[in-house]
């Protein structure tokens, strides 16, 4: 296959537009359905190679979006040795490494995903890999008063996260990723990791000034290229 794909790149350039979108869906459909299959495929322990999750990045698409390269190698550092629960907030290719990574130790995640047809592609995606340890939850956001954030089920969440996965909802959102504390910080257990992306944004700034007021977490900035990202503890 990737002879194949090789030698219809110079083709490529020749087609019309109209279909140059639907090889180029072919090619990331394949790039995801390998790099999937590799990662499943690591023996117990061993992590993706960067190169093998760029592959996954670019398999997925969406790379405006995706979470940067150092924010996933710590990603799957903590999923490879978390005894779990884990709590994601927003879905994506975080969530496929989750579920490689954590599932193949039986640890289970429960993801919030807002966005209907995004959490139809994670779901269809999850489904097709057999990675039966993500809850993919469709749960929209609504207003909490003061603060918008996701509607989870709470009855159907355990009792307790040890590890959460903060990527959502959008910065846009009132109270952007606050509501993590006030609507599910009961279920967070002492000494849980949130690992915040995007934490340079003026909105998450604040979210963290709020989290140290309101919890005393303590909070480690992990500068990289392009932005930061931040490690928190619960005490």
């Amino acid at each position: 296959m990737e002879s194949l794909l090789n030698r219809l790149r110079p083709l490529a350039r020749l087609m019309p537009e109209g279909l140059k979108g639907p090889l180029r869906g072919v090619v990331r459909d394949w790039q995801l359905r390998r790099a999937l299959e590799r990662i499943a495929a690591l023996p117990p322990g061993h992590l993706p190679t960067p190169p093998l999750v760029e592959e996954l990045r670019r398999g997925w698409g969406n790379l405006g979006y995706a979470a940067r390269p150092e924010y996933l190698q710590e990603l799957m550092e903590r999923a490879s040795t978390t005894p779990g629960p884990i709590l994601e907030c927003g879905s994506g290719v975080s969530t496929l490494l989750l579920g490689l990574l954590a599932g193949k130790r039986g640890v289970e995640t429960w993801t919030l995903e807002h966005l209907p047809q995004w959490h139809a592609r994670v779901s269809g995606t999850l489904e097709r890999q057999g990675l039966r340890h993500v809850h993919n939850v469709l749960a929209p956001l609504r207003d909490h008063g003061g603060y918008s954030w996701y509607s989870p089920p709470v009855e159907r969440l355990p009792a307790s996260f040890q590890l959460v996965i903060c990527d959502g909802p959008p910065g846009t959102t009132p109270g952007g990723r606050y509501g993590l504390w006030p609507v599910l910080g009961e279920r967070l257990a002492p000494g849980a990791v949130i690992l915040l992306d995007d934490a340079d944004r003026p909105g998450e700034e604040e979210v963290l000034q709020r989290w140290r007021a309101e919890a005393a977490m303590r909070v480690e900035m992990r500068h990289v290229p392009g932005g930061a990202y931040a490690v928190i503890t619960r005490p």
